[in-house]
């Protein structure tokens, strides 16, 4: 029988060593049956065959990988949240709001849009766990070490033994992976003198598990023995739309021996329920019976399954907790009974009645915000170190937060107001204060809850009413329509007329009020900074469109306006027992031209008859500064101040003179001085000055000029379209290109603003030829030059010497001639001191009655027959030629 094997064992060595000649691979039972001969035969038919045994036994060992069967992998699938959502909220109370929220846990099954989902299957190289049950289909490697030295793999058959060389067989039926390695190492010891085994898991068998219930894809999974509840879950693509996630169940053998909670894995990380599954398993998915959404302010708002005997607190604290922006005192329930219908709850959660609270299936649970307001602080903005919110203390007081270091340097030490609120008062109090006299110790004021403490600038910075740095990083960002209407609204109510204006505040008022008031005492106001650039008007706008609002019959709007030659003119608050000084000091003080004798107080009252009328009161400025009650009077609703300016006092007013005076330049002028005076004061004229060539400019003539230009050449515009259109057959059409290109033209000629005068008769000291100056007069005296300029339609525009006994015709014909375009009809003269003179219309070229004198200018204008309909042509054109001869005058200084 020893011999019938050897032979066996031989034949099968040649064939396992010589299979890529023969193409023959041993099978593992012949395997077997070599690897469990002794191993003094081993090596003796290995040394017989010319063999290297380890090679024969690391390579030949393991069974073929076409008899193992491999694991499943994981299912794809799309979770449609919304759809899950739509079906679940089936199950609420409030379908329209439940479906609104995610389903928690079921984005886990989800595959991406690359094909990738969330691995949950066990990783082979992981350590094998010490009570991991061996089984058919598993392997160990054993190494051994001492007298003797080889390594082999043993496999479990499928009757549960595995073949140990030397040894036999070990029944391995029920024991776990720790107790095999002792006992096959306790084997050795026993049986084996001077070796020792190293046992480590080799291969790892596969098993067949069975999902069933609401699953996604449900049936027969072939799975790692290491899987648990979860790996097959995500290998079947996790629970259907209407499956438990907190009641799966795990069956073996027709019973149920354990219960997995997939939320104690998602929300607490905890796996204890997560068994390891065994050959032939069944995990069974049923229906979800409860659900309850969660909504408002807690952390993780979703759909939530929740199992019996849970209370609102172990549901809040699935869903992360409430945010501690939450109202947790009144959470709101929305709850349907099969007799009452929907039912509202409102829960204190802060409570232990309101934590052991029982939820039932359907609940729709909704945490509100809580108050965003801050209750124990005031709130300082302006030119403060750091403007925003600031805790109050029964202590605090304006000399608490009013020193040196916390104001800035450009801080108005003369204005400051407290605006003093209760949270659910109907009217605000004003309180006016002077920053110079809390930081002397003068003033001081207890504080209160709510106050709002504004510190103004002396400057008038941000008086563009931008709007703060965050919201145009954010919202506001471009220069839009909102951004206008915002700033829109803050003019209107620092710079509108009170009387004038209506009592109550606009829709856009009121939006930017109710923005505002939204914002206060807020986390909003924390942080200020940006006040700190702010404009007396943009400080103020808010306060203003608050009193304005809280204006009534009985309670008139604590407002006054105050006008004229004040630093900041202007809407101010009306302080309580507030006098004229006080409006004086709100308004930045008086401006240099102000009229301290005498200023006016407009105030309406109510007379015997119970009308109203305007009274005027006559104020003396400097006794209501020294604090005269009879001028410093108490201020009432809409009073209006205004403040009068200086007599003869006027703005720096400069005339310019230019060209051959002895000292050219800028004069500083008096009121009633004339050009005569400053001639002198300016040394008279050179001995080259041509004095009827000078002209003489105003401003506010060229910009008269300059409308009445726009204005005609608009109307002319009219005239063409309208001309063209309804023009008769037997009238020439006007060519309106030609014509556009010569309103173009008209329209590039800037004005001078030129006023003829007579400036010899000024020099000479004629009084009626005097004229009176005006801030921004300039005179331009040419120098000598005994030239005439042709311009207009000539060949050559030019300018010749000056020569006697030369007529119009001399001087035409020397530029060239008339062109086609030319008027001869019209030609005229603009003489050196601006006036014009018309020759004799029918004889011209031999006219002499006008004599031509240095600087004069002939004029040939464009011959208008093609406009001849156009009635304003004729007018625009002069202006342009007389506008043209000024400036080349002009230049030539």
């Amino acid at each position: 029988m020893l011999r019938k094997f050897k032979i066996q064992v031989t034949i099968l060595l040649v064939f396992a060593f010589m299979q890529p000649v023969f193409a023959f691979t041993p099978t593992a039972q012949q395997i077997e049956q070599f690897k469990n001969m002794p191993r003094a035969q081993q090596e003796a038919l290995a040394k017989q065959m010319g063999i290297n045994l380890s090679d024969f036994q690391m390579g030949n060992q393991n069974p073929s990988t076409s008899d193992t069967q491999q694991p499943n992998e994981q299912v794809q699938r799309d979770v449609n949240e919304k759809a899950i959502s739509q079906r679940l909220s089936e199950q609420s109370a409030t379908k329209d709001l439940t479906k609104e929220l995610k389903p928690f846990g079921y984005s886990l099954f989800a595959t991406s849009a690359e094909g990738n989902s969330v691995n949950f299957a066990p990783a082979n190289n992981i350590p094998v766990p010490a009570d991991y049950v061996m089984g058919p289909g598993d392997s160990i490697n054993v190494q051994l070490f001492g007298k003797e030295t080889s390594q082999f793999e043993l496999f479990v058959n499928n009757e549960g033994t595995i073949q140990v060389p030397e040894l036999g067989p070990l029944s391995v039926v029920g024991l776990t992976y720790q107790q095999l390695k002792k006992e096959l190492t306790a084997k050795y010891s026993q049986q084996v003198i001077g070796v020792t085994p190293h046992i480590t898991m080799g291969t790892l068998r596969t098993i067949q598990i069975y999902m069933v219930g609401e699953v996604f894809r449900p049936g027969a999974f072939t799975l790692s023995a290491l899987s648990t509840i979860t790996h097959a879950l995500f290998a079947s693509g996790g629970v259907s739309e209407i499956g438990s996630l907190r009641n799966i169940q795990l069956k073996r053998a027709g019973k149920t021996v354990g219960e997995f909670d997939f939320y104690d894995l998602l929300v607490f990380g905890n796996t204890q329920g997560d068994l390891r599954l065994q050959q032939g398993d069944v995990i069974f998915v049923p229906t979800v019976q409860k659900l309850v959404s969660i909504d408002g302010s807690v952390r993780r708002p979703a759909i939530y399954e929740a199992k019996e005997g849970e209370n609102l607190s172990k549901l809040l604290e699935i869903a992360g907790g409430v945010l501690p922006s939450g109202a947790a005192d009144s959470i709101q329930i929305a709850r349907k009974t099969p007799n009452n219908g929907l039912e509202v709850k409102t829960i204190n959660f802060l409570t232990a009645a309101g934590k052991s609270l029982a939820i039932s299936s359907g609940d729709y649970i909704t945490i509100p915000d809580s108050n965003n307001e801050f209750t124990n602080a005031i709130v300082i903005m302006g030119a403060y170190t750091s403007p925003g919110l600031m805790q109050w203390r029964d202590d605090l007081k304006l000399s608490s937060i009013i020193k040196q270091h916390t104001l800035l340097k450009n801080a108005d030490l003369n204005y400051g107001l407290v605006i003093r609120k209760e949270r659910f008062s109907s009217s605000s109090e004003v309180i006016q204060f002077e920053p110079a006299k809390v930081l002397d110790g003068n003033f001081d004021l207890a504080l209160q809850k709510y106050d709002q403490v504004t510190i103004f600038n002396r400057y008038g910075v941000d008086d563009s009413f931008a709007v703060s740095a965050a919201e145009t990083a954010t919202e506001l960002k471009k220069e839009s329509s909102a951004v206008r209407e915002y700033n829109s609204v803050q003019r209107e109510l620092v710079e509108g007329d009170l009387k004038g204006a209506q009592d109550s505040l606009d829709g856009k008022q009121g939006n930017f009020l109710q923005k505002v008031e939204s914002a206060s005492f807020t986390d909003k106001q924390l942080l200020l900074k940006e006040t700190q650039n702010y404009s007396r008007a943009r400080l103020l706008a808010p306060i203003i469109a608050r009193l304005k609002e809280e204006g009534t019959q009985s309670n008139p709007v604590k407002l006054a306006e105050i006008t004229g030659q004040v630093r900041y003119p202007g809407i101010y608050p009306i302080p309580k027992q507030g006098r004229v000084k006080d409006l004086l000091l709100a308004s930045g003080g008086l401006v240099e031209s102000a009229f301290v004798q005498k200023a006016e107080l407009s105030r309406t009252q109510l007379d015997n008859e119970n009308s109203y009328k305007i009274n005027h009161i006559q104020i003396n400025l400097i006794d209501a500064l020294n604090g005269d009650l009879a001028s410093n009077q108490l201020l009432t609703s809409k009073d209006t101040l205004n403040v009068l300016r200086a007599p003869d006092w006027y703005d720096n007013r400069r005339v310019e003179l230019i060209g051959e005076v002895v000292f050219p330049g800028i004069y500083q002028i008096k009121k009633n001085e004339t050009l005569a005076q400053v001639i002198e004061r300016a040394g008279g004229f050179t001995s080259e000055a041509s004095v009827r060539a000078a002209i003489f400019t105003r401003e506010e003539l060229k910009e008269r000029e300059k409308a009445n230009m726009d204005k005609t050449v608009e109307e002319l515009k009219q005239q063409i379209i309208s001309s063209n259109v309804s023009g008769s057959q037997n009238v020439k059409t006007i060519d309106y290109k030609e014509a556009s290109e010569i309103l173009s033209e008209l329209m590039s000629v800037e004005p001078v603003g030129r006023l003829v005068i007579n400036l010899p008769d000024i020099a000479n000291g004629v009084q009626t030829a005097d004229v009176k100056l005006k801030n921004g007069d300039k005179l331009f005296v040419p120098s000598i030059s005994a030239s005439v300029s042709v311009i207009g339609e000539v060949f050559v525009p030019t300018t010749h010497i000056l020569e006697e006994n030369l007529t119009f015709s001399d001087y035409i014909e020397r530029s060239g001639g008339l062109t086609e375009r030319a008027d001869n009809g019209k030609i005229y003269i603009v003489k050196a001191n601006g006036s014009v003179k018309v020759p004799n219309n029918n004889f011209w070229f031999d006219d002499k009655s006008i004599m031509l004198e240095p600087g004069d200018t002939i004029v040939v204008p464009r011959d208008v027959v093609n406009f001849e309909r156009l009635g304003l042509w004729q007018t625009v054109t002069t202006i342009f030629y007389q506008s043209v001869v000024a400036l080349v005058a002009i230049g030539r200084l």
